[in-house]
C-alpha cells in the first residue's frame, strides 16, 4: 500500500537527503511524482514533494452533483495515454467527463468559420476533445481527483488533478510547507558527493538536500530564480475570465443540439469560448481587456448571461455599446436583456431577407443559450506568454508553467506540461539505466533538447493567432477570413491541424 509520509509543519529541524525534490504539487508536479514512482528504474529513488497548500482540502472535497469548478483544461490523447501509463487515469472519477466531438470556430468581425469534427481525422474513431471536471461520485479509497476514462485517441478537458494518486506511491509529501530559501552548500572538499547539491530550507524547520531539484512551482518559480534562469516573454493586455455556465441545449442549431461541441468566437478584444460539460453545463473562457473582465465579474447573473449570449452573436459595435453601459458598481445602465433581444430580432429579420435573396448562411450552427451562471465561479486572471531561456542547469530542471506559459486560446498549456513530465521521466530513466548522475547537467540536456523547440513553436503559434485576431483592421480581417475559409475547405490540411491539436503527431526518431 502507500509508502507515503505526510510531514508535519511542526517537525523539528533536521537535514534529510533525497534523490529528487519536486517543488510544486500542482498537476505537473504531482504527475511527475507519480511517473517517477511508477517507473521501474526510478521507483527506488527517494522523492519528496513540497506543496504550499493543504492537500487535505482536495482529498476530502465532495461538492454537490450540480456544482462544478471553474477550472477546465484540455487533455490530448497523448496526455491521456501518459496518465494511463503512470497509473493515474484509473484513479480518476468517471462521472465528470464530457466528450467534445468537434469545434466551431469563427471570426467575430467577418463571420468566416472553420469547423472541426473528430470523425474526419484519419485513423481516429473517437472524440476530438473531452471535458473532465470536478466530481462527486465516490472514488476508490485514497482518491481525491475526478475525471473519466474514455476511449483512446480523445482530447480530454478537465478541472481536476492527479494529486489523489500520490496516496498510493512511495513519496514524502511536505504539505502546507513553503520553501524559504535554496542554496548550494559547499563541503570541505569539492570531491564530496553532495558538494554541489541544492539545499532547501523549509518554513517547517526542515532542511533538505537533493541530487536533483525540479521546479514545478508555476510562472513565478523560486526554483527558476535560484538557478538564475531568465524567463522571457511579455504580458498581454488581456485578462481571461472563467465561469461555469448553465445552458439550454435545445436552443442550439447544431446537430444533436450541439452536444459535444466546443464553441469559440474571435472578437477584437480577445476570443470567447464555451466548452461542453455534462448535464446542461458548460465552461466559459473569455479573453478580453482587464476592465471588461472586471466588469463582467461584477455584473448581475441575469445580465452576465445575456452578455455572454451576445458575445457569440452580436457585432463588435453592439458589444462595445453594452460594455460602455456597465456602471462603476457593475450594474447595467440599460436593460441588457431587452437590448439584446431587440438586436437579435433585427439580425433574424435581416437573415430571413438574405435567405429570400438566395444567399443563406443557415449552415452556420449556433451555440446553446446561456440561462444561468454558477455562483462564485466567475474569476479573472492575467494572460501572459513566457518561455525560460533554458529548462536545465546543473542539478536543476524546470517543468510546466515554471518553464513556459501560453495564452489559453488553444487549451494547450497543461498538455505541454505533461509532455515535459513524460520526457523528463524518460530522461531520468535512461540516466539511471546507464549509471549516470541524474542531476548532472549532461544527463539533463536531452530533456531540454527535446522539449525546448516544440514548446517554443507552440507558444509562437498561439501568440501569432492571438495577435492576428485582436484587430478589426479591414485588410487584416479580409486576409485572415480568406485564409480561414480556404482551410475549412481543405480536408487534408484540417486533418493535420486536428492531429497536431490532439497530440497525435509523434517524432519519428523516438525510441
Amino acid at each position: 500500500m502507500a509508502a507515503i509520509r505526510f510531514q508535519s509543519t511542526e517537525a523539528k529541524a533536521a537535514k534529510e537527503e533525497y534523490d529528487v525534490v519536486i517543488v510544486g504539487g500542482g498537476i505537473a508536479g504531482s504527475a511527475l511524482a507519480c511517473a517517477l514512482a511508477s517507473n521501474k528504474a526510478s521507483s527506488t529513488l527517494k522523492i519528496a514533494l513540497i506543496e504550499a497548500f493543504d492537500l487535505s482540502n482536495h482529498i476530502k472535497w465532495s461538492p454537490r452533483p450540480d456544482q462544478y469548478s471553474n477550472r477546465v483544461s484540455s487533455l490530448t490523447p497523448k496526455s491521456v495515454a501518459f496518465l494511463k501509463k503512470i497509473g493515474v487515469w484509473s484513479e480518476l472519477d468517471q462521472s465528470r467527463v464530457a466528450a467534445c466531438e468537434g469545434m466551431q470556430v469563427w471570426d467575430g468581425v467577418s463571420g468566416a468559420r472553420i469547423t472541426f469534427d473528430a470523425a474526419n481525422v484519419d485513423g481516429v474513431q473517437s472524440s476530438f476533445l473531452q471535458q473532465v471536471f470536478s466530481g462527486t461520485v465516490p472514488a476508490p479509497p485514497g482518491v481525491n481527483s475526478t475525471t473519466n476514462q474514455g476511449p483512446q485517441d480523445r482530447t480530454y478537458m478537465f478541472n481536476t488533478d492527479c494529486r489523489s494518486s500520490l496516496l498510493t506511491i512511495k513519496l514524502d509529501i511536505f504539505e502546507k510547507t513553503k520553501v524559504q530559501g535554496i542554496t548550494v552548500e559547499q563541503g570541505e572538499s569539492a570531491q564530496e558527493p553532495q558538494a554541489d547539491w541544492p539545499t532547501l530550507q523549509l518554513d517547517n524547520g526542515k532542511t533538505l538536500v537533493t541530487r536533483l531539484l525540479i521546479g514545478a512551482d508555476g510562472v513565478n518559480s523560486p526554483v527558476r530564480s535560484f538557478a538564475k534562469i531568465e524567463s522571457l516573454g511579455w504580458d498581454y493586455s488581456q485578462f481571461g475570465l472563467v465561469a461555469t455556465l448553465q445552458i439550454d441545449p435545445s436552443t442550439s442549431t447544431a446537430p444533436g443540439q450541439g452536444k459535444g461541441i466546443a464553441w469559440q468566437r474571435f472578437l477584437p478584444t480577445g476570443p470567447v469560448a464555451m466548452l461542453p460539460l455534462n448535464n446542461g453545463y458548460a465552461s466559459l473562457v473569455w479573453s478580453t481587456t482587464p476592465k471588461i473582465a472586471q466588469d463582467l465579474k461584477k455584473l448581475p447573473a441575469r445580465d452576465f448571461c445575456a452578455l455572454v449570449n451576445a458575445a457569440f452573436s452580436a457585432s463588435s459595435a453592439e458589444l462595445e455599446y453594452l460594455y460602455k453601459n456597465i456602471g462603476p458598481d457593475g450594474q447595467p445602465l440599460v436593460d441588457f436583456q431587452k437590448e439584446i433581444e431587440w438586436r437579435t430580432s433585427v439580425h433574424d429579420m435581416e437573415a430571413s431577407k438574405t435567405m429570400v435573396r438566395g444567399s443563406s448562411s443557415q449552415g452556420d450552427a449556433k451555440p446553446p443559450k446561456v440561462v444561468d451562471v454558477q455562483e462564485n465561479t466567475r474569476a479573472p486572471f492575467p494572460l501572459r506568454m513566457r518561455n525560460s531561456s533554458s529548462y536545465v542547469e546543473d542539478r536543476v530542471v524546470l517543468v510546466g508553467d515554471a518553464a513556459h506559459t501560453v495564452h489559453p486560446l488553444a487549451g494547450q498549456g497543461l498538455n505541454q506540461g505533461l509532455a515535459d513530465v513524460e520526457c523528463l521521466t524518460r530522461v531520468i530513466e535512461q540516466s539511471l539505466l546507464s549509471g549516470s548522475d541524474i542531476g548532472n547537467i549532461h544527463s539533463l540536456t536531452p530533456y531540454s533538447s527535446e522539449r525546448f523547440l516544440p514548446n517554443l513553436a507552440m507558444l509562437g503559434t498561439v501568440d501569432k493567432l492571438s495577435k492576428l485576431y485582436n484587430t478589426d483592421f479591414g485588410p487584416v480581417v479580409w486576409a485572415r477570413s480568406l485564409g480561414l475559409t480556404a482551410v475549412d475547405k481543405m480536408g487534408p490540411i484540417k486533418n493535420e491541424i486536428m492531429r497536431f491539436a490532439m497530440g497525435l503527431e509523434e517524432p519519428s526518431n523516438r525510441s
